[in-house]
């Protein structure tokens, strides 16, 4: 197995230092292959280097512009760096690359109701309007329009949402990821206290675990 292989599957177990070191070693001599470029971003974001993630996310979209992943990928570096608006325009990149795709519409949304709110809730209809089983989309939307004081409709998404998911408080854990309450989101006041984060989502593990296994459409090496 290879050094790149090895750091995968540490990255897969959520042992970050160990995949880092050997992506590392990799990087060493293949300098400019996408995938562990990516990989080595992704370890550096967990580890909360976020700028070494972002510099190597955007090392990555100079060889494959056109993979929206990546892109999306670098707008959580930039969101946890609170650049919202650096974010916000690699979003909307992967938006652009994949319009039929609702993860990409509820990702930027998660971002956009930090600066534009209407826009954020237009996202949030589409992704459901693609997705109509998606969860967190109704909830997260029911949120913002509670913010709003429109409360009849934000009820109706939070019963939407709680159709989905049952009332059983497991299935909600399991959701939610018990929802890290104390995170960033925290300054955002109430609504970001309880507005489940789009990035820890099912969608978002399957979308990680399909890269680990296959990688991009093209390499570089």
């Amino acid at each position: 197995m290879s050094k790149l292989e090895q750091g995968k599957a540490h990255l897969k177990d959520d042992k970050y230092e160990e995949a880092l070191i050997l992506l590392n070693d990799y990087l060493i001599e293949s300098p400019n292959h996408a995938d562990a470029l990516f990989f080595r971003g992704i370890c550096h974001r967990k580890l909360g280097n976020f700028s070494h993630s972002v510099n190597d996310l955007t090392a990555v979209i100079s060889k494959l512009p056109d993979e929206a992943t990546i892109y999306s990928e670098r707008g959580v570096s930039y969101y946890h760096q609170k650049n919202y608006k650096a974010a916000l325009d690699d979003l909307n990149k992967a938006v652009e690359l994949e319009p039929n795709k609702p993860y990409r519409y509820s990702s930027r949304a998660y971002i956009r109701a930090y600066i534009d709110v209407d826009g954020a809730i237009d996202d949030y209809e589409k992704a459901i309007e693609l997705d109509p089983n998606d969860e967190i989309a109704y909830n997260n939307l029911g949120l913002l329009l509670e913010n709003q004081g429109n409360m009849r409709e934000a009820q109706k998404n939070f019963q939407k949402s709680n159709e989905i998911i049952g009332y059983n408080p497991e299935k909600r854990n399991d959701v939610q990821e018990e929802n890290h309450a104390k995170t960033e989101n925290e300054e955002k006041g109430s609504i970001g206290k309880i507005m489940l984060d789009v990035f820890r989502d099912k969608n978002t593990r399957k979308e990680f675990l399909e890269f680990l296994k296959s990688g991009f459409k093209r390499k570089e090496d």
